[in-house]
């Protein structure tokens, strides 16, 4: 839910939009947070950063809420495949525009 545009990273403007205007989180803070919890210290999570993080915090041992152990991120996948995908069919439709001389 706070990665919205499926890039596979978490950043400190996802987690305000997440919390909304609302939110008491200082931005300088979250970056620091971020980058000590990033394994690049970049300065954003990856899924395998957030769950080293937080994966024992809402993993309840009892009910398996939250596969921490997953390597794979469903809507991250999927969004990988719809940029292959429109990478594809626009390669596609610029070698019809070669074959046919219709440039756009």
């Amino acid at each position: 839910m706070l990665d919205q545009d499926y890039d596979g990273y978490i950043t400190v403007e996802d987690i305000l939009k997440y919390l909304g205007n609302d939110s008491e989180l200082n931005y300088n803070d979250l970056i620091k947070i971020l980058k000590d919890k990033d394994s690049k210290h970049e300065g954003r999570i990856n899924y395998s950063d957030f769950s080293k993080w937080l994966g024992s915090a809402i993993h309840m041992s009892e009910g398996f809420y939250f596969r921490h152990d997953s390597i794979k991120n469903p809507h991250y996948e999927l969004h990988l495949e719809e940029q292959e995908h429109k990478t594809k069919e626009d390669k596609w439709k610029a070698g019809q525009c070669l074959l046919t001389g219709d440039i756009e």
